[in-house]
């Protein structure tokens, strides 16, 4: 069984969220449950669990206030949940960290509990929730999140401008970075579109997501074309042309 901990300033999510897991997770067990986020940190130090399904905007603390808080001290888990999809969702979502949009959809809640079976790496953890409380310090000041390139062995934060383009490959993508190295991230390109497209990105094929900053010139050739700056060759959709050249 899988031990969580609810923190969330608000009743009825909480019922909705214990109940949803009780029904379609059944191999999480809540421990304990939090309305009160200053309660909710204190058990944590107390009791750490395996997971910690966090909201976001509460009185009092945040829930990244509460993670600043902890530091080094968090040993587990964390998917945040929240009603607001503005502040901190792309800082989460940079730092390769689950979060769920309330109301909570089940294929969502069961998706996320998926990958935290998958992914139960203590070194990764510690990355990503380094990672995200740099990237909501970025999100204040107006400065670029960093982008998390997570594999089984490492977590990589690189500058979004790092990135040349993303080459879908299955349930996986190929990051092409712009000082010739290329990795093998397990993420869908749709995921890394979702995450990218604020930082000038653009969906040119269906296979392809490029950096518009890295864009040497468009060919007409061959049903047209990319020649990205590391020389690649990205060939371009007819029906993302026009949207393409009008972003360049």
């Amino acid at each position: 069984m899988i031990k969580a901990v609810i923190i969330d300033d608000e009743p009825d999510s909480i019922e909705t969220l214990q109940w949803k897991l009780n029904n379609y997770c059944p191999e999480v067990k809540i421990i304990s449950t939090f309305e009160d986020p200053v309660e909710g940190l204190n058990y944590l130090k107390k009791t750490p669990p395996e997971l910690l399904f966090l909201d976001i905007e509460m009185p009092m603390l945040s829930g990244f206030d509460i993670l600043e808080e902890l530091g080094s001290q968090i040993t587990f888990d964390v998917i945040f949940t929240t009603a607001y999809s503005n502040f901190g969702i792309q800082a989460i979502k940079a730092s390769a960290l689950d979060y769920l949009l309330k109301p909570v959809q089940n294929k969502e809640l069961v998706k996320a509990l998926k990958k935290f079976e998958q992914k139960n790496n203590p070194e990764n953890r510690k990355d990503q929730l380094e990672g995200l409380l740099i990237n909501i310090q970025a999100e204040k000041s107006g400065r670029k999140a960093k982008i998390a390139l997570a594999t089984k062995e490492s977590i990589e934060f690189v500058d979004a401008d790092q990135i040349v383009c993303c080459n879908a490959d299955s349930n996986y993508t190929l990051i092409f970075l712009a000082d010739g190295r290329k990795k093998i991230i397990s993420k869908t390109l749709k995921e890394f579109e979702e995450i990218l497209t604020p930082y000038s990105f653009y969906r040119a094929h269906n296979s392809y997501l490029v950096n518009l900053e890295k864009i040497k010139m468009y060919m007409r050739a061959d049903g047209g074309y990319l020649v990205m700056e590391n020389q690649m060759k990205v060939p371009v959709a007819k029906n993302r042309k026009d949207g393409l050249l009008s972003l360049m």
